[in-house]
């Protein structure tokens, strides 16, 4: 697939922030003693379904299947944008979100959008 996004991190991730507004999700994973916190920044989230809490998070490119739920969900049916469907694997299974950007990337202090982005991915799969 092109442009196939395969990110992980054996980190744990929790939502720490969603605003309706911007329809933005932020997961993070707290900076420790000896590493800079880290941020998953979903931009113009058009769908989701996740857990609170993500161990050992690996994000790809959704598969056909799991694209053809996101489509048939209902939820997408006045969206114009080109979006990008993400798998979210934890411990427990897999989420899905369709949004228009993903950025990843380290911050100090508390979680914050405002971050050093390491990895940024806008091109659509849908």
């Amino acid at each position: 697939m092109k442009n196939a996004i395969d990110w992980d991190s054996n980190r744990t991730f929790s939502v720490w922030r969603y605003g309706i507004g911007h329809s933005q999700l932020l997961l993070a994973s707290e900076e420790t003693a000896t590493e800079a916190g880290l941020g998953v920044h979903f931009e113009a989230v058009e769908y989701m379904r996740l857990i609170r809490t993500f161990k050992k998070l690996r994000i790809t490119t959704a598969d056909e299947r799991q694209i053809h739920e996101v489509e048939t969900s209902g939820t997408l049916a006045h969206t114009i944008r080109p979006l990008l469907v993400l798998a979210l694997h934890h411990d427990n299974g897999v989420g899905l979100i369709a949004c228009s950007r993903l950025r990843i990337g380290q911050f100090h202090g508390l979680p914050t959008t405002d971050f050093d982005t390491l990895h940024l991915h806008s091109t659509a799969t849908r």
